[in-house]
């Protein structure tokens, strides 16, 4: 980044942890290592937060996941915790990162592509070509949402954005929000007051980020 010869600018791609829980339990047996071994990441000298309902591994065989899905949410504090720390050094930045970090809501992406994309676009001074803008219209306009893990296809936008609401149950959320209310804040992502708050799919929880 200090190299006067680069014109290095980072461009950091970001989704409501919430979202990216859903993801990493619906990819459980693909991802239950590196769940582990980003739990056992974490610093040993900094207090763990403990689970909300401390007797109980959330999402554990009678709903289908085992400990899988127990690691798959422990592994949510030490990513938001990096991220936490990241979003800090981009909201007041060295001399260095100054006018050359953009973070890009994965939410934004995918209900406004277009928009965001000559955004980004003009962020590295590049223009958006029209076969580019097509391909994000494509992609963000499909039929539906596939549960298949890492499978890149065209997708149903809104129902990309709100199927954590329906995957994940409220302990669960809450235990998300509970790791990662700092990036939320900073990003836009509203917590969740109610059950009912989470069904109901036409309130938004998209606020202006901060950053």
């Amino acid at each position: 980044m200090r190299d006067p010869t680069l014109d290095l600018k980072v461009i950091h791609l970001v989704r409501d942890p919430r979202a990216v829980a859903s993801s990493r339990i619906r990819s459980r047996h693909g991802l239950i290592r590196e769940s582990l071994q980003v739990v056992r990441s974490r610093d040993p000298h900094i207090h763990r937060m403990p689970f909300l309902d401390a007797g109980h591994k959330l999402g554990g065989k009678k709903e289908g996941g085992g400990g899988s899905d127990y690691h798959a949410l422990g592994a949510m504090e030490v990513i938001c915790s990096s991220m936490a720390k990241t979003l800090q050094t981009a909201l007041h930045p060295p001399d260095w990162l100054q006018g050359n970090y953009m973070a890009v809501r994965y939410e934004d992406l995918v209900v406004e592509p277009i928009k965001t994309l000559r955004q980004v676009y003009g962020f590295v001074n590049l223009a958006v070509s029209p076969e580019m803008e097509k391909f994000a219209l494509n992609m963000t306009s499909g039929p539906g949402y596939s549960s298949k893990p890492f499978v890149v296809s065209a997708r149903n936008a809104t129902q990309a954005l709100s199927a954590w609401r329906t995957a994940l149950s409220y302990q669960q959320i809450k235990q998300v929000e509970e790791y990662c209310h700092q990036p939320m804040a900073l990003l836009g992502y509203e917590r969740v007051g109610s059950p009912e708050e989470v069904k109901d799919l036409s309130r938004t929880l998209l606020r202006k980020p901060r950053l």
